[in-house]
């Protein structure tokens, strides 16, 4: 029994997420939500970069052919509906109820960008690039000041 214990203490030493001094969490129900909430917002900015990229390269014109590059919109465009689905229905803490609105914004503001980038392969017009451009530009901007929450802060 005592090598169990040991094992069992050694990974809950490991898993356990840690306060800024580096103390483990004791996870209580609404410290385990905070901390669940704040995982899955995590990962939901690393999938914004990642659909930036996507988004950045369509809107840059790279792909010339016409179908490759209407696949690549519609992707975007259906990465951008799954972010902010998933970051819709999570539910978030009353503490972070303000990181939520960030985030709602941030990926309201990325299915913006992808739909204009769509619009701009479809209708490959000037003023519907420049919207794209401009509408990247400002989710951009949402997804700093997302990734500058002390509540995201790397650890």
């Amino acid at each position: 029994m005592l090598p169990l214990a040991l094992f069992l203490a050694v990974l809950g030493a490991l898993s356990s997420p840690r306060d800024t001094q580096g103390r483990p969490l004791l996870l209580l129900p609404d410290v385990k939500a905070v901390e669940g909430y704040r995982r899955s917002m995590s990962s939901a900015t690393a999938e914004m970069q990642l659909l930036d990229g996507e988004i950045a390269a369509l809107i840059a014109g790279q792909n010339t052919d016409l179908f490759t590059q209407s696949r690549q919109a519609q992707a975007a465009f259906e990465h951008a509906m799954r972010i902010a689905q998933e970051a819709d229905v999570q539910s978030a803490p009353p503490a972070l109820d303000g990181l939520r609105g960030t985030a709602a914004g941030t990926t309201t503001a990325y299915l913006e960008a992808a739909r204009l980038a769509l619009r701009w392969v479809s209708l490959p017009e000037e003023t519907n690039r420049t919207a794209a451009e401009n509408s990247l530009a400002q989710a951009r901007q949402q997804l700093k000041t997302l990734e500058e929450s002390k509540w995201l802060a790397k650890r």
